[in-house]
């Protein structure tokens, strides 16, 4: 396994940052065995791709720390690009940092151009965990046509996410002892508002003039502090249109063990033998 961390300047947030990349590689096995290098990694080859965006807490290496990413990545053949997200709500600050398309763009262009990795749709999905999924599919939406695929493990989509979500993740962390992100209260309303996105997506493609809606696929854990906001997601994204592959909700805490166990169920559909 081929795990990189690489560290850059930044045009779109003008500062240096870190990102880490996990692209499959040789690993002994019999169906290896008596292969050349160049059997395999043959040239030309490019790798479908999950960008996985880290909760509230975490850098461009919480994934790897965290879970076996790197070895389900393996197992299914995908590479993995985990940006570091600052937890500024993945918004385009105007004027200023603009964290959406440092993911949804530049990071993109980056590793596509640096690494063997798809540029294709279809083989292109984006994922994360807490505030992170709400961070995946706002990406999503803000460039629809990006992605195949947004994958929430929590999170939350609704109207009001500046008063009731994005606050109840505030208080959560105050209450753990954590020092919450002045961005969860700079965040402006309109901006960390996700149906307002997908509003206008729906509206433009009224008119023949925009991609579809991104698909998601969903899933939350039960002893999750914020799970009454992950349990109407699924709802809210039907209800405005969004095909949503939506599964049975986790007994238990939303915890690095439920959340390695989501990302391979996710992995499964969107990279395994069945997938499309």
């Amino acid at each position: 396994m081929a795990t990189l961390q690489m560290n850059f300047l930044s045009m779109k947030l003008g500062i240096q940052t870190n990102v880490s990349v996990f692209l499959p590689s040789y690993v002994p096995s019999e169906e290896n065995a008596g292969k050349t290098d160049a059997e395999v990694y043959p040239q030309g080859k490019k790798y479908p791709v999950l960008y996985l965006l880290a909760d509230e807490t975490g850098d461009d290496s919480q994934w790897l720390r965290e879970t076996a990413i790197a070895r389900i990545a393996q197992e299914y053949g995908f590479a993995v690009v985990m940006p570091c997200p600052f937890e500024k709500m993945y918004s385009e600050e105007n004027p200023g940092q603009k964290f959406t398309s440092y993911i949804t763009q530049e990071i993109r262009d980056i590793c596509t151009a640096m690494f063997p990795i798809s540029d294709y749709t279809r083989e292109n999905f984006i994922a994360g965990a807490g505030l992170g999924a709400y961070g995946a599919l706002k990406c999503a939406l803000a460039v629809p046509g990006c992605y195949e695929a947004a994958i929430m493990i929590g999170g939350a989509y609704a109207k009001n996410m500046k008063g009731g979500y994005l606050e109840a993740v505030k208080m959560q962390m105050a209450k753990t002892g954590l020092t919450p992100q002045l961005a969860l209260d700079d965040a402006a309303s309109d901006d960390a508002e996700l149906t307002a996105a997908a509003k206008k997506i729906s509206d433009r493609l009224a008119l023949g003039k925009a991609p579809s809606l991104p698909n998601v696929w969903i899933t939350y854990a039960k002893g999750s502090p914020l799970a009454e906001y992950s349990e109407r997601a699924a709802g809210n994204l039907k209800s405005d249109f969004f095909h949503v592959t939506e599964e049975a909700p986790a007994d238990g805490p939303d915890d690095w063990d439920f959340r390695e166990a989501a990302i391979r169920k996710a992995a499964e559909k969107y990279f395994g033998k069945g997938a499309k």
